[in-house]
């Protein structure tokens, strides 16, 4: 092993054998195809892309951000769909607390401007609120028209993803694609 191979980031290589660990059908993706390159937050760093097989989730993207306080990592799910083509199309799950700041988190709604009724199925959908209450995370939703995806974002990276976690992220993917690619 060479000098560059110890101190690259191996997080994407830990993060796909997490994957596969938790039975998802996960492989390393070659480096520098157009999903990477357009799906990649500016001002970050790409670490690669995991390809997915057989989920609405067809890519896991892992990028990082050096600051002075140290390295911070993002997690970007892709999905295909040729309707994500229109730029500006962006959402979040806000989560709402019985007191500002230190309360229970006892709801979650999504705010934003998907079109359609895309935004109303996310916020009637219970499953999918009591899972983003219970594993205490929010998600931020966006278009990329340039590669025709739908770019779900979590913050940190996901060495410890339960299935639980993983399924909430699908239900996500098939709100956001029309209902004939389910």
């Amino acid at each position: 092993m060479g000098f560059k191979e110890k101190l690259r980031d191996k997080t994407r290589d830990q993060t796909c054998e997490h994957l596969d660990i938790v039975g998802i059908d996960a492989k390393l993706a070659e480096r520098g195809i157009d999903e990477e390159k357009a799906s990649k937050p500016r001002w970050r760093t790409s670490l690669g892309l995991i390809e997915i097989g057989k989920s609405p989730i067809n890519y896991v993207h892992v990028v990082y951000i050096q600051t002075r306080y140290g390295r911070h990592y993002t997690t970007l799910f892709l999905c295909h769909d040729s309707s994500a083509y229109k730029a500006g199309l962006k959402a979040r799950s806000k989560r709402i607390r019985e007191f500002p700041l230190i309360g229970k988190v006892k709801d979650v709604v999504w705010e934003g401007n998907l079109g359609g009724n895309v935004i109303e199925q996310l916020n009637e959908d219970e499953y999918l609120k009591e899972e983003l209450i219970r594993l205490h995370y929010d998600v931020k939703l966006a278009a990329c028209p340039d590669i025709g995806y739908w770019k779900i974002e979590v913050k940190g990276r996901l060495n410890k993803l339960v299935r639980e976690k993983w399924d909430s992220y699908e239900i996500i993917a098939l709100h956001l694609k029309p209902k004939k690619d389910w």
